[in-house]
């Protein structure tokens, strides 16, 4: 196995490629007591276009299969959940559909070679049919209608669907009820063939367990099962130009206060995967100077009544789009838009203070070192750092040799005809 280490920060972890293309990480920490593992494949709600295994054609599907495989997996075909047996060994399983993957992970302080097994065994053993399926659709047809309600979840797809014109990221990652409704066994078996193929999944382990005997379990698990040779998955992006879909919309809801977005759609520019991550470094180092709870910016905002305790501000960053959103509920949303434009403009034009940059980067860089306490953190970050053709390490290297010229080069983006607003009124609202 291969060893992949920082020795500044004492933390190592290995790697092994299986015959059959599947990529394992190890990191055994025998001083938790706790195991967790992940099981993932690069399949999201993005991948919806693809040409499938063994034909020659791309084909389009149906917006929220990603996320309904999920679902379905968990269903084995005696007619038990995977929950339930996971349960009886006294393991805690969940899983999650992003943008751009679907995982599988389990949290266990017993019984983890049962645990890996079961893992393995039930994301690799797809079984669907038609009646599973119907009675799938009746019940995440259901969530969609109660996101509906939701004004959280309003407001982000709201925002996105302002900046973005083609861009997948602006659909919700469940699909809609007519989307799924387009679903079947043919389409669910061709998406599983095609992505859950063990050359485009990871599997991440970390905690209390030996690393020689782990990885000959998981060989072993892999050498009695029968895969297709790998193939490189041929997928179909859209990646939108540099102007907004919309600059200011707004909808009526059964909300007390407006909730009020500010989104600033960074153009895209193709990088390698360490420019990428380097980009999003200086990106989120210069938002925390202007935005973080330390900062003039920030305390003056707050003193003036334009932000309170529900302002948020998230950095999205991915190969194929990034943005900034910036939100509050506040009774007066035009202000709090205005004032807020009038600061991204000012990243744009001022000068950075040498010493508040090397106060946030070794923030920054206490803040990575400090998150390698958490196995969860470590393992979706292991398999995510993968998936985007890195390593958990070089973000840490990143920070130590980041600068001030190049928070500079992304000042650029901060422009006034890259920003959309959404606003969420009260329905009675004057």
């Amino acid at each position: 196995m291969k060893i992949i280490e920082n020795k500044k920060i004492q933390e190592k972890y290995y790697k092994k490629v299986l015959n059959n293309g599947l990529t394992v990480f190890l990191m055994p920490k025998t001083d938790f007591y706790k195991t967790y593992a992940i099981f993932a494949t690069k399949f999201g709600s993005r991948d919806t276009e693809f040409i499938p295994r063994g034909t020659s054609e791309y084909i389009k599907t149906p917006e929220g299969i990603a996320h309904f495989l999920e679902h379905k997996l968990f269903e084995q075909e005696d007619g038990n959940d995977a929950s339930n047996l996971f349960a009886s060994y006294g393991a805690d399983v969940n899983a999650f559909t992003t943008n751009s993957q679907t995982a599988y992970l389990f949290s266990t302080t017993s019984d983890v070679s049962s645990s890996v097994e079961l893992l393995l065994d039930f994301v690799q053993t797809p079984h669907f049919t038609k009646e599973g399926i119907e009675k799938e659709q009746g019940i995440i047809e259901q969530e969609l209608l109660m996101y509906l309600d939701q004004p959280q979840n309003i407001q982000y797809y709201g925002i996105l669907k302002a900046l973005y014109k083609e861009n997948s990221i602006r659909n919700e990652i469940g699909g809609t009820v007519d989307s799924i409704k387009e679903i079947n066994e043919d389409l669910l078996y061709t998406c599983y063939n095609t992505f859950y193929h063990p050359s485009n999944m990871t599997l991440a382990i970390i905690g209390n367990f030996d690393k020689d005997e782990m990885i000959t379990l998981i060989e072993n698990n892999q050498n009695k099962k029968s895969f297709d040779e790998p193939k490189e998955i041929i997928r179909k992006y859209h990646i939108d130009d540099d102007q907004v879909n919309e600059k200011n919309s707004y909808v009526d809801m059964n909300v007390f206060i407006p909730k009020a977005t500010i989104g600033i759609k960074f153009p895209y520019k193709k990088l390698n995967p360490l420019e990428s991550l380097k980009r999003f470094t200086a990106l989120e180092i210069l938002i925390d100077l202007y935005y973080g709870e330390s900062t003039e910016i920030y305390e003056d905002l707050m003193n003036n009544g334009y932000i309170n305790n529900s302002f948020e501000y998230s950095l999205y960053y991915d190969e194929t789009y990034g943005h900034l959103l910036l939100s509050v509920d506040s009774q007066t949303p035009d202000s709090f838009i205005e004032k807020n434009k009038e600061i991204l403009n000012l990243i744009k034009k001022s000068d950075i203070n040498e010493q508040d940059f090397n106060r946030i980067r070794k923030l920054y860089i206490a803040r990575a070192i400090k998150r390698f306490n958490s196995l969860e953190y470590v393992a979706n970050s292991i398999v995510e750092s993968h998936m985007d053709g890195h390593n958990i390490f070089d973000y840490i290297e990143i920070l130590n040799k980041i600068s001030i010229e190049d928070l500079h080069n992304v000042r650029d983006l901060f422009d006034d005809k890259y920003i959309s607003t959404f606003i969420i009124f009260p329905s009675d609202y004057k």
